[in-house]
């Protein structure tokens, strides 16, 4: 198979010994496969490890064909896997795995190859059959999607107005969830006009530039009904109370410590955002204001079926996510794009291109 082949700092393409599916695998051909912030995150901390050895050592560093979020066609289903699915049906699934270790994610681990690649594998009991109305390239959004859905879900102390800091695909995949389940308002905040422009056309209510005004000191924007740091004070209080739901998608060092600070009495933060540095926090700032502190990771596998049916739904909403399609040659060109163009929301690859 052809792949693309992350090295320490360098993404090769190469040709690999097709992938042997594992008990309860079957093997798929990639249609489209997205990059994402994790992918970004892995190519950093590849970065850092190849830094650490000298030269002579470089043959000691993991070779990973990233890639978890993509749409394939099924290519052989080997005997004893119980499934429905057929070979030639288009599938999307969860990029999630295990073996003696523990779960494994495919595409960010060296025995688990992911999607950027002309073949790979998924746990057949994790797939999920695209429908005929959906492309291939809208299918392999399924997953990020998927998290924004679950973020959103876990938001459940008030169906009140929303905050989205960072409009990425996970902050825009938010916003898709929160409109299309009529919550609201919310107000989106980025420093792209790209993206910022995609967040307003997908229903964001007030759409912030950070370089022009702080989105700290915009929270009476979205009107929120709100009660003193504590109910106590209310003497015929009753019932919860409700403030802003805060998610934070940009994974920026700072960003975190801000919101705590500024947000409103029982306001609820999700942390969204690939965050793999230290935060601090002052939590008296969160005690005084009954602030809740949660974190998202990934999605259940119902609300990967809901992003399916929702992406079928809403086809011309979740087409606004992908900002261009590239061929398996242009993979590293892609990440380097990702990382520095803002303009850059969602960039699909097609390996068999």
């Amino acid at each position: 198979m052809r792949a693309a082949v992350m090295i320490g700092s360098s993404i090769e393409i190469a040709d690999l010994p097709d992938p042997t599916p594992k008990a309860g695998q079957i093997l798929v051909k990639p249609l489209f496969t997205g990059i994402c912030g994790s992918d970004l995150s892995l190519r950093k901390q590849m970065v850092e490890a190849q830094s650490a050895l000298p030269k002579d050592q470089y043959d000691l560093l993991p070779r990973i064909v990233p890639g978890h979020e993509f749409s394939a066609e099924i290519v052989d289903i080997p005997k004893g896997v119980s499934t429905s699915l057929r070979v030639g049906e288009r599938v999307t699934g969860l990029p999630f795995s295990h073996n003696h270790e523990g779960m494994q994610t495919i595409g960010l681990s060296p025995d688990y190859s992911g999607g950027l690649a002309s073949l790979s594998c998924f746990d057949a009991e994790r797939c999920f059959k695209v429908p005929s109305s959906v492309s291939n390239d809208l299918a392999a959004l399924t997953e990020p999607v998927s998290v924004g859905l679950h973020a959103a879900n876990l938001a459940n102390r008030s169906n009140g107005p929303a905050m989205v800091i960072g409009c990425g695909p996970v902050g825009l995949a938010v916003i898709m969830a929160l409109k299309l389940s009529g919550r609201g308002p919310v107000m989106a905040a980025d420093f792209s006009a790209e993206r910022r422009a995609i967040a307003e056309a997908m229903g964001a209510d007030i759409v912030i530039n950070p370089a022009e005004t702080s989105p700290y000191e915009r929270w009476d924007d979205l009107k929120p009904d709100l009660h003193p740091p504590s109910p106590l004070l209310e003497r015929e209080f009753r019932g919860r109370p409700s403030g802003v739901n805060i998610f934070e998608c940009t994974g920026v060092q700072g960003v975190l410590n801000q919101v705590v600070t500024s947000a409103p009495p029982h306001s609820h933060i999700v942390v969204a955002g690939v965050c793999p540095h230290n935060e601090t926090v002052t939590p008296l700032e969160a005690i005084i204001r009954e602030l809740t502190l949660e974190f998202s990771f990934a999605y259940r596998p119902e609300e990967f079926k809901t992003a399916l049916s929702m992406i079928e739904a809403h086809p011309d909403t979740a087409l606004k996510l992908i900002s261009s399609r590239r061929p398996l040659q242009e993979t590293a060109a892609a990440f380097d794009a990702l990382a520095k163009e803002p303009s850059e929301v969602k960039i699909l690859i097609n390996p068999q291109a």
